[in-house]
């Protein structure tokens, strides 16, 4: 699963392979920056969230889906995601 900072996948904030646990907190230039993601997965659903440690509000990356461009409402908000139990 990857995640951008821009709208239509440019600019990788971050990737993980599928099937991951564990809540990944990003950092530094790539904190609230998610605008486009992507889960090329058939097994695995993943989650976003808008706060460190997997707190706040939620966004789920679905089996086999992207969103090259999301709601504004969800824009610039990522500060944590896992890559497996949705959400």
């Amino acid at each position: 699963m990857c995640l951008w900072g821009n709208n239509d996948y440019l600019w990788m904030i971050d990737s993980r392979d599928t099937g991951g646990s564990t809540i990944a907190n990003l950092s530094g230039d790539a904190n609230d920056e998610m605008d486009s993601w992507a889960n090329k997965s058939n097994t695995y659903a993943g989650c976003m969230w808008s706060d460190a440690n997997g707190s706040g509000d939620r966004q789920a990356l679905g089996l086999n889906s992207s969103d090259n461009n999301v709601s504004p409402a969800n824009s610039d908000e990522v500060s944590s995601w896992r890559t497996a139990h949705a959400c």
